[in-house]
This record gives C-alpha cells, sequence and structure tokens, in this order.
C-alpha cells in the first residue's frame, strides 16, 4: 500500500513537470473557438459560474457551460476566427487547407463548403479571415 501511495505521487509530481514546459494554456468553447493565454503569471479562479483567467496581460472571462476543453500548448492559437454563418457579403473566397495549401477560390463562403470535402479549412475574404468546418 506505501508503494502505491508513494508511485501515484511520484506520478502527480510528473505531470505537474510537464505543464511547466508549456508556455500557453489553451482554452476551448464548445462552438471551437479557442484562445490562448501566457502561463506566466497564471491565476485561474472560479465565481458565479465563470472561470476568471488572469495573467500579466490582463484579465479574461470564461462562462463554465460554454468550455470544451483546457490543455497547456506549444504556441499560440492563430487566432483566426469562426464562420458563424454560410452568406458571405464580402465576394469571393480564397480556401487554404489548415497546413496552408491554396486548394481554390470560390464565388463566396456557402458554394466552397459545398464544394469541399469534409475537414476545416481556412478561408481568405477581402475583409477577413476565418476557419470554416465541413461536415
Amino acid at each position: 500500500m506505501k508503494k502505491t501511495i508513494v508511485f501515484l505521487m511520484a506520478m502527480a509530481g510528473s505531470v505537474a513537470a510537464q505543464a511547466y514546459d508549456y508556455p500557453y494554456l489553451t482554452i476551448q468553447t464548445v462552438d471551437g473557438t479557442e484562445k490562448s493565454v501566457a502561463v506566466e503569471s497564471l491565476k485561474l479562479t472560479f465565481s458565479d459560474g465563470k472561470l476568471v483567467v488572469t495573467n500579466s496581460d490582463g484579465t479574461q472571462t470564461f462562462t463554465l457551460s460554454s468550455l470544451s476543453k483546457m490543455y497547456f500548448s506549444a504556441s499560440q492559437t492563430a487566432g483566426i476566427s469562426d464562420a458563424t454563418t454560410t452568406t458571405d457579403t464580402d465576394g469571393s473566397a480564397e480556401v487554404y487547407s489548415v497546413g496552408g495549401i491554396f486548394l481554390g477560390q470560390f464565388e463566396s463562403i456557402a458554394k466552397a463548403k459545398e464544394s469541399l470535402k469534409p475537414g476545416i479549412y481556412v478561408v481568405k475574404t477581402k475583409t477577413k479571415t476565418l476557419k470554416i468546418s465541413v461536415k
């Protein structure tokens, strides 16, 4: 029994030590949006059904019911927003894979969604860059 407790404590210590190797905590919401915050001087608190994240860059608040997951990461998220509608008033849309490969130009985001295989893509229009999910 004593060996089991020592083993579990050692494992918990190694997991905690691994978290320090990553400079960012990435928070993902149920709609797929991700936000990365620097781990340095990070403080997480829970109040009134909300997660309050504070670090040297400031304070951000997330509703607990909207959170999907949190994980440590080596790099910051790209900050590309999600497309919330399939209509696009910006005209043509250039579509790229998440790896940055140009896949084509379409009349609109809706036309691109009709033509693409299921997956996640980056779409660039005249005024914005966003990510879309094709199911």
